[in-house]
């Protein structure tokens, strides 16, 4: 008898991946409250455990897990070394686990270590997709543009990695100690702005007409507006390590500029908006105000206020971290249904979750972000318990919206096999 085959099954999205996102999500706000009652919430190393949770435990890591996806469905590219690339998230996970807790727990010389696997974890994922997305070179010229413009995205978090793992050996009393004045500016707008925010901009132009039922207006616009963040934190970064005060704050300049471009164009977009499943969209909305909001703050920090630690705060949990919740309502449901229903499937999220729960999630991470922010201008520690306390509770709520979404999706007729396969260009259709 000819041996049996067995067929493995991969998701469009890696959901192990999204599952851990989520889980250092949650995890996020159990540590903040456990450093609000400490009162170290702006300073030392358990602070900055709790920014490398958000930013690469949450954030990146739903990125890259998103990216999976994005990379051929965004050029038409077909991954090479997609295996390679699905397997580093695992290795990702771990290395970032490790940085978490030697923060946490104090562990210096654990540091480099944990950032060293941080750094390889991720040339393990970029490099395929920076193979994938050079294939395109010399094709569809529309495909190419996008393709250089995740390269370019990719780069930013690749450097700010690099600078990362080599502020960790500094912090462990190895060479590079000059770093540790200059360096954690350019480190935190890097990652902040050059990989996150600006991987935000571009991913959303292409997924907002799906969540809103518009497009943009004005197709200039969110290149003229990537384009200033890339050149605008490059110039900042620059500016801080080579304490050139000028050159940062032209570059700060830039920044504020490209942003303000996206706001407009993706407010306008809002406004005319006609899907009737509204709470993706009012995160989306949430998160541009709190883009505002955050570079308001960066800005003062600049001028001298002690206001740095809210404008990171506002600007991970309140702009990217808004705007990845946006996406998980409408994205994250997607996944769900094909999970449990097969990759044909295009229910829509608003048939699979449950309205006022979703309102209640979006409305306790708003005072969650708002309530955060002011306890770090003010120094209010018992303010930003409450305030983390509202987002553990806004994390369980989606969490539940998302296991009734499961629930939901089984009870439904399975739809016929000879649908189209799913696309991240059509995912609300």
């Amino acid at each position: 008898m000819p041996p049996t085959l067995r067929i493995v099954r991969r998701h469009w999205i890696p959901p192990i991946a999204l599952a851990a996102g989520q889980l250092a999500h949650g995890m996020s706000w159990i540590l903040l409250i456990v450093l609000a009652v400490r009162g170290t919430l702006a300073s030392g190393f358990p602070a900055l455990g709790w920014v490398h949770l958000v930013a690469l435990g949450w954030l990146t890591i739903t990125a890259l897990a998103i990216l999976v996806h994005v990379i051929p469905g965004f050029t038409d590219a077909t991954w090479k070394g997609e295996s390679v690339a699905r397997g580093s998230l695992f290795v990702l996970e771990a290395g970032v686990l490790a940085l978490v807790v030697a923060f946490c727990t104090g562990t210096s010389a654990a540091l480099p270590w944990a950032g060293t696997l941080v750094v390889i974890a991720l040339a393990f994922f970029l490099v395929p997709a920076g193979i994938t997305l050079a294939t395109t070179f010399g094709g569809e010229k529309s495909a190419a543009a996008i393709a250089r413009a995740l390269l370019i995205t990719l780069a930013a978090l690749f450097a700010t990695a690099l600078l990362g793992a080599a502020l960790a050996w500094a912090l462990a009393g190895y060479a590079w100690a000059e770093l540790l004045a200059s360096g954690p500016p350019a480190h935190a707008a890097l990652g902040v702005i050059g990989w996150l925010s600006v991987l935000v901009m571009g991913v959303s132009m292409r997924t907002v007409r799906p969540i809103c039922g518009a497009r943009s207006r004005w197709p200039w616009a969110h290149i003229a507006a990537g384009a200033g963040e890339v050149a605008g934190v490059l110039l900042f970064a620059a500016g801080s390590l080579l304490h050139a005060g000028a050159l940062a704050w032209f570059g700060a300049l830039i920044v504020v500029l490209g942003a303000v471009t996206y706001v407009a164009d993706l407010a306008d977009i809002l406004r005319r908006a006609t899907v009737a499943h509204r709470p993706p969209q009012a995160f989306l909305a949430a998160g541009i105000v709190w883009f505002v909001g955050g570079l308001t703050l960066a800005a003062g920090a600049l001028f001298g206020a002690p206001w740095g630690a809210a404008a990171v705060y506002v600007l991970l949990v309140g702009w990217i971290g808004q705007m990845v919740n946006g996406h998980l309502n409408h994205i994250g449901i997607r996944l769900i249904a094909t999970v449990v229903r097969g990759d044909d499937d295009e229910t829509r999220p608003g048939e699979l979750l449950v309205l006022p729960l979703s309102w209640v999630s979006f409305a306790l991470f708003q005072l969650a972000v708002a309530g955060g922010a002011a306890a770090l201008v003010f120094d209010r520690p018992a303010i930003m318990a409450g305030a983390a306390a509202a987002g553990l509770c806004a994390w369980l709520a989606m969490l539940m919206n998302a296991a009734h979404a499961s629930r939901s999706a089984t009870k439904l007729t399975q739809p016929p096999n000879d649908m189209p396969a799913i696309s991240l260009l059509h995912i609300n259709r």
